[in-house]
């Protein structure tokens, strides 16, 4: 580049969660020569004279599927006021890129898959398509993909271009980090799977990052901002026995934190949960998705036995380690019946939180298609997916059926934590019968206190007024 290019990252959400995206390809591109500049600003007025200040080159956004509408109104109206070019990537666009191509977007290009060598290029190359990048005037995938990135040759994530703009996620006690990239399983309600399909060509699909490097990174994350608790975000932090070994032998003594982690219960052990105890971790978080057998393993592809599950529940209370757990209902072809199987399970396994997720049918995944195949889903419920997984169904259900789903979400929380308001049939058919607003303020202001009694992170007075008031506007 002949000159100094200038990107920028647009962002409308308002969660607490880390922008791992956005940290991975700002430092990328920053380390390449690109001036990098980041706005949130969910009035899009306010973000338009914000971009007229900046005079980016480039408009760059990373979408759910359910983000993608909010991007393409927004770039219509850039495209008027500036005339900035524009890419998007994430997961939206990589598994909804026929969709996205057909809903008369004014957006240039969009990146399916990694984007830190596919941005580059295209920037490098004045826009033009190349590998991983679909322009506007392309009605097929990339012939060809961009290698992995391998995870210790590239410099640590740049949290300072959202941390200098976000007052709560920067003075945040606990943040979220990523100890490698990809997963091996097969689940059809993930995309992870059909990642490892399209982009089998692009190098090894699980990746760690070495614990030199990842020790590193954190320290580097402690020295710079408050940090007194470390979330691991990979979906299964526990894959590779030997690394997990040396990583809880050394976090200890040269980090001097507590974590928290994803685990998958056919992955555990007594050996496992022991040396996860002894090396601070204070929660684990992970899911049984279904109580009944049948749609765990055949229709989910968990591949995971019921004495698996509850042999990891005894272990995590015998260790006397928290943890949260998860399921997931509303799926389709279920049964109210087995949603209650898997409150069930989750009961028996005592939790600190438990909680289920309203199965949301993104594009591309193998349990969307098998939905759209039997009839349990109609395409134009795609086009309207809700913001979050405790909103409603949109498969086909009936109204009533859809009422009770979502009534069983927000109670769900409670009945695993109070299991005789759940076993007690009148008190039951009660609670069921209360609005569904009403259960759902219920719903937030629970599991917000859960979330906190979890962590057990103290923060400043200012900072917890700014998290409830983030939280309000925002909530689980």
């Amino acid at each position: 580049m002949s000159k100094k290019f200038k990107a920028t990252f647009v962002d409308f959400s308002n969660s607490f969660l880390d922008r791992h995206a956005i940290y991975c390809l700002s430092a990328y591109l920053k380390d390449n020569g690109v001036e990098i500049d980041y706005v949130n600003q969910g009035n899009f007025s306010k973000a338009i004279l914000i971009l007229k200040q900046i005079k980016p080159d480039i408009l760059l956004y990373s979408a759910f599927s359910s983000d993608i509408p909010r991007f393409v109104e927004f770039d219509k109206l850039v495209k008027k006021e500036l005339g900035i070019k524009s890419i998007i990537g994430g997961p939206g666009p990589t598994f909804d890129w026929k969709v996205f191509k057909n809903s008369g977007s004014t957006i240039d290009a969009l990146c399916v898959g990694e984007g830190e060598y596919a941005l580059l290029d295209f920037i490098k190359n004045g826009f033009s398509s190349s590998k991983n990048i679909i322009t506007g005037n392309q009605n097929n995938l990339p012939s060809g993909y961009c290698p992995f990135v391998d995870l210790d040759r590239v410099s640590f994530p740049d949290r300072e271009l959202v941390y200098k703009n976000d007052y709560v996620l920067r003075n945040m006690p606990s943040k979220q980090f990523l100890a490698g990239r990809g997963c091996p399983y097969m689940c059809t309600y993930c995309h992870n799977n059909i990642l490892n399909k399209m982009f089998k060509s692009c190098g090894a699909t699980i990746r760690k990052k070495s614990v030199d490097y990842l020790l590193e990174e954190i320290k580097d994350v402690k020295h710079r901002y408050p940090l007194k608790l470390v979330v691991f975000q990979d979906d299964t932090f526990i894959l590779k026995k030997d690394w997990l070994l040396e990583f809880c032998e050394r976090f200890p003594k040269e980090v001097g934190l507590s974590y928290t982690c994803n685990i998958r219960a056919n992955l555990i052990d007594e050996q496992t949960i022991k040396i996860l105890k002894e090396s601070n971790c204070a929660c684990i978080y992970w899911s049984i998705e279904s109580g009944a057998d049948s749609i765990r393993n055949n229709l989910l592809k968990r591949y995971m036995s019921r004495e698996q599950i509850l042999g990891t529940g005894r272990l995590l209370e015998k260790y006397k380690i928290p943890h949260r757990c998860g399921g997931i209902i509303g799926l389709p072809g279920e049964k109210f019946k087995e949603m209650l199987e898997t409150l069930e399970l989750n009961i028996e396994i005592k939790p600190e939180f438990g909680f289920a997720s309203i199965f949301v049918p993104f594009p591309g995944l193998e349990l969307t298609n098998y939905a759209l195949e039997h009839d349990y889903l109609s395409e134009e419920s795609l086009n309207n997916l809700p913001k979050n997984t405790h909103m409603h169904s949109v498969l086909n259900f009936t109204p009533e059926e859809k009422l009770k789903i979502q009534k069983l979400t927000y109670l769900y929380p409670i009945f695993v934590n109070y299991p005789k308001l759940y076993y007690n049939r009148r008190v039951r058919d009660l609670l069921f019968g209360l609005p569904a607003g009403v259960l759902h303020v219920f719903f937030n202001i629970y599991c917000g206190y859960k979330q906190s009694k979890l962590y057990k992170v103290k923060a400043p007075l200012l900072l917890k007024i700014a998290i409830v008031w983030r939280y309000l506007k925002n909530p689980f």
